[in-house]
Parts: structure tokens; C-alpha cells; sequence
């Protein structure tokens, strides 16, 4: 069992509201006491930006970083960038990372929370592991919001969420130890992005391929619909061996109110498109523990088959015909 004490949470991102970026009033607040109550003796390292209010948090440790901005990953059709917060997300997490001293660690968003510690335990549950695809000394634990199965009613490969997660520092140091995204510079032959008239890598495809790429460069991604050369079953045998996926609530993450209530990841349009822990269970019963008893009642495998009918595979079509547009104009 790991013990609280083993444990350090680096708790990343603004603590107030930005111009590029709104919070919850007080979330980091909330954030930092959720960690004194549902992980007493753990250390806590804030890793935010210099300037900021820190009056009344409660932290052990401080980091305060240079703001290395945002960056641009591709173009719309009239000449405006995307605008993402990469490199912003990679150097707060990271910096805090260095400085862990612990065995185990916590990569938390300052406007998220915990509900409680059911993570900790949920580590060590599936302790079996195959050869393949081995790249972390222990599973990583990462909730669903973003954890895509589907995209725009395709199946998609490497999609795993970047809120949260626990597990070994080293693997953590794995995920997080990333060189700064490259803005994006159109050419006649690329105007708008990398993957055109295909779409651009997700952000969260991006970080977790980096980080395995670094342990097996041969796995690569075109664009974020690309699933060719059996990359979906690469993906599956990388999610069981390495990871566990489970809903928020199921891992003990409480979220802000950005994703919250009418958003689209807490209604069942959304939540229907992302892996199901069960669904988890059945990916590290096939390819890590035959012998793992899974019980998937009957009902609940229909009613996710009737969300996706719904909500999920009717866009497939709707993005084929988007695609091919996108290829007349090119």
C-alpha cells in the first residue's frame, strides 16, 4: 500500500483567473485543501506563474515560473492562428516535477480538485503486465474526460487526457520531460496545418505520443484521425499496459464548472466518446490478465452502444463529407 507520506502533488497552472484563461473564484483554494484532506502527509508543490496572488494558499513548496507564452499549432482558412497553451502546461508541470523527491507523484490543474483518494489504491489493483509496449514502471492512473475512444465519430489512437495523473515520479518525469512546441509556419504545401486536409493532432494525442516516442520513435501519428497499420490495437496494448482509465468521479477528481453541467464532456453526448473504465477493464483483461474476472453487466454495454448510436457514430458520415470538402479546397 502507498502511503500519503510517499506521495507528492504538484498542483500546476494559474491560481487566479487570466486574460487567456477564466477560473472558478477561490478553485485553487479548493484545490489545495482538498489535497490536506484526502492526502494528509503528502507534499504539495505549487507550480504556477511569477506574479501571481498567493495569499491564503496552502502549500509546502513554490515554484514560480517565466511564462514561455502561448503557441500556434495551425491556421484557419482566413489567416488567424490557433492559439494553445502548450508549452505553458508543459513548463509548469514539468517544473514542478523536478523538484519531487518522492517515489510517487500527482500532476494536478489548479482549477481542478480531489473528492477523494480512490486513485491510490486503484494504482495497485491490476498489477499483471505484457511485453509489449511496456513503457512505464508502473501503470499511471488518468481519468476519462479526454480519454477519447472516439473523435468526431471515428476511432482514434493515443488520445489519453492531460488533467491528471498519478503514478510513479519517473514515469511521470516520462509523460511530462517534453521539448516546447515549435510554432507552426504555413507553406504552400501545408497552409494550415501539419495533417491538412486531414485534422491536426489533438494536444492530447501529442503529449502522450511525445512521451512514448521517446521509449519507441516508430510510433507515429499523421493526424488525429489516423488509425492506419493497426495503430488502434498499438494504441489498445499501450493504454492496458501502462495505464488505468476511469471516470473522474471513479478516480477521485472533482472538476471546475468550465466542465461541468451543459458542457459538452459532462453530458452524455460527450461522455459517451471517451473510454469507459469497464471498457479499460476489458483492454487489461485481453492483453495483459486473461485470468481477470470482469463483470460488464449486459445493460450497461447497451447503454452505451445506444448513447454512441446516438450521439457518436451518426457524425462519421458528416465528417467523411468535411474531409473530402476540405480536400476539394485545398
Amino acid at each position: 500500500m502507498i502511503r500519503f507520506h510517499d506521495i507528492t502533488v504538484v498542483v500546476q497552472g494559474p491560481v487566479q483567473s487570466l486574460s487567456h484563461r477564466e477560473q472558478d473564484d477561490g478553485i485553487t483554494h479548493r484545490c489545495l485543501q482538498s489535497v490536506r484532506e484526502y492526502l494528509p502527509g503528502a507534499h504539495i508543490i505549487l507550480s504556477t506563474w511569477k506574479n501571481q496572488n498567493l495569499s491564503g494558499l496552502d502549500f509546502d513548496e513554490l515554484v514560480e515560473c517565466d511564462d514561455p507564452g502561448p503557441n500556434i499549432r495551425e491556421y484557419n482558412r482566413d489567416g488567424t492562428p490557433h492559439i494553445y497553451n502548450n508549452n505553458r502546461q508543459i513548463t509548469s508541470t514539468l517544473e514542478g516535477l523536478k523538484r519531487v523527491k518522492t517515489p510517487y507523484a500527482v500532476k494536478l490543474r489548479s482549477d481542478n480538485f480531489l473528492t477523494s483518494n480512490a486513485f491510490v489504491e486503484m494504482q495497485k489493483r491490476y498489477p499483471k503486465r505484457c511485453s509489449e509496449y511496456q513503457f512505464f514502471q508502473e501503470r499511471v492512473v488518468v481519468p476519462n474526460i479526454f480519454t477519447r475512444k472516439y473523435a468526431k465519430g471515428h476511432r482514434v489512437a493515443f488520445h489519453v487526457s492531460d488533467f491528471f495523473y498519478f503514478g510513479r515520479t519517473e514515469d511521470l518525469l516520462t509523460l511530462w520531460d517534453l521539448k516546447f512546441e515549435v510554432d507552426f509556419k504555413p507553406t504552400e504545401r501545408q497552409k494550415y496545418n501539419t495533417a491538412y486536409p486531414g485534422y491536426v493532432i489533438d494536444c492530447t494525442q501529442m503529449f502522450f505520443l511525445r512521451s512514448i516516442q521517446k521509449c519507441d520513435p516508430s510510433i507515429q501519428l499523421d493526424s488525429l484521425l489516423d488509425i492506419k497499420n493497426k495503430k488502434v490495437k498499438q494504441s489498445e496494448i499501450c493504454l492496458a499496459n501502462n495505464l488505468v482509465i476511469a471516470s473522474h468521479e471513479e478516480v477521485g477528481l472533482g472538476l471546475c464548472s468550465k466542465f461541468l453541467g451543459k458542457a459538452r464532456v459532462s453530458r452524455a453526448k460527450g461522455r459517451c466518446a471517451h473510454y469507459q473504465y469497464l471498457e479499460w477493464q476489458q483492454l487489461y483483461k485481453e492483453y495483459c490478465d486473461p485470468s481477470y474476472e470482469l463483470e460488464y453487466p449486459y445493460s450497461k454495454r447497451l447503454q452505451l452502444w445506444l448513447d454512441r448510436c446516438r450521439y457518436v457514430y451518426p457524425t462519421y458520415l458528416e465528417t467523411k463529407l468535411k474531409l473530402l470538402i476540405r480536400a476539394i479546397k485545398k
